[in-house]
């Protein structure tokens, strides 16, 4: 970018790399810490069946990402550098004799270049971002006189920089490869998992399992007691469930009775089959609207369920979620596709044993 008029032109440099690289880490802190948010389910995860609020993924190639509109021009200088000689060797004579320029069409070339997740760029970050740039330019000349440029420290740092970017950018192509699954992918996957789009609406009764009623001690016997007493409890409120009663006014009698507070909430709403445990789960989705179960017994609580309604959610109410789902998983594939065949050995004489919490499959391990 430096032509006659001194602009910064990374064409015609070999040392592009070089400089992408180094500006890489600040940008990718800055940027990607404000503005990414969760993209890939963890491995064994559902995004399909916890809810239609996940937000859609962006379809095809990244778009540039600059945050707001600007004033400046393609060509307009953006930053400038005075003292800083555009052609390396340049005695300065004094700040005006050379300078570096950086138009507003080579600075946003680069942001949107290792911007890898193409998410928008704020005024913030789009600042620290200038301020690095500006002073690695500013360092680059005196670092070269040093001879940092051919220290083993150096090229060793660019080695591994070339190697994280290589996989990030190949990464992100898979990415953008496996991110918009078609019609047929996603008609095919919700008929082969129509059960998961089931919905159950229920209205919960509870009695607390944990507590000490007055006179109890804390012998073995009393608390079998105590438990029997808060069974019979629960019974009596499923036996009313069955007649009909208002479930949220049992769940009023049953906390008063026991001298509880305030009641919990009675209405869960709409749940799907994996909000339940799967004893709970297989019953709840074998009834019908009006049916009650039997009192379930779970660690804290004893439990008695009212199906209120249920429903399959439509296709094309589910549609992006399941689009989620696929490129999840397509994504996740990719990756394995590539990992799963090498199986590093490591000494454990040097590392010791290994660590836990591996990421992923697909997640980048680099610091």
């Amino acid at each position: 970018m430096l032509v006659a008029n001194n602009h910064f032109a990374f064409d015609n440099r070999g040392d592009r790399a070089m400089r992408v690289n180094l500006i890489l880490f600040i940008f990718l802190l800055v940027v990607n810490a404000e503005t990414l948010p969760a993209q890939t389910a963890p491995s064994g995860s559902s995004p399909v069946a916890s809810g239609a609020e996940q937000q859609k993924p962006a379809e095809g190639k990244a778009q540039p990402t600059t945050s707001k509109e600007t004033a400046a021009g393609p060509e307009d200088a953006i930053i400038t550098l005075r003292g800083v000689c555009a052609t390396p060797g340049t005695a300065v004579q004094d700040k005006d004799s050379c300078k570096t320029v950086v138009s507003r069409r080579e600075f946003e070339s680069l942001t949107n270049a290792i911007n890898l997740g193409g998410k928008p760029i704020s005024m913030a970050a789009r600042q620290t971002l200038a301020k690095a740039y500006a002073e690695y330019l500013v360092y680059e000349e005196p670092a070269k006189k040093a001879g940092v440029e051919d220290s083993a420290q150096y090229r060793e740092i660019m080695r591994w920089l070339r190697l994280r970017m290589l996989t990030d950018v190949f990464r992100e192509q898979i990415n953008q490869q496996y991110r918009t699954p078609s019609d047929a992918e996603v008609a095919r996957y919700y008929q082969e998992n129509v059960a998961d789009f089931d919905r159950v609406h229920v209205v919960r009764i509870m009695v607390p399992r944990n507590l000490h009623l007055p006179g109890e001690e804390t012998a073995p016997a009393d608390k079998d007691a105590r438990d029997k007493t808060l069974l019979a409890v629960a019974s009596e409120a499923r036996q009313r469930a069955l007649k009909g009663d208002d479930p949220e006014q049992i769940q009023k009698d049953a906390y008063s009775g026991l001298g509880l507070g305030a009641a919990p909430v009675t209405d869960l709403g709409k749940q799907g089959r994996k909000d339940f445990v799967a004893e709970e789960s297989t019953e709840l989705f074998s009834l019908k609207a009006g049916d009650v179960t039997k009192v379930e017994s779970e660690p804290a609580s004893y439990v008695i369920y009212k199906v209120v309604g249920r429903e399959t959610l439509p296709e094309s109410a589910v549609k992006d979620q399941i689009s989620r789902e696929i490129a999840r998983r397509n994504i996740e594939k990719a990756n394995q596709a590539i990992t799963q065949s090498v199986q590093p050995e490591y000494n454990e004489k040097y590392f010791g044993p290994p660590a836990p919490d591996v990421p992923p499959p697909g997640k980048p391990v680099h610091p």
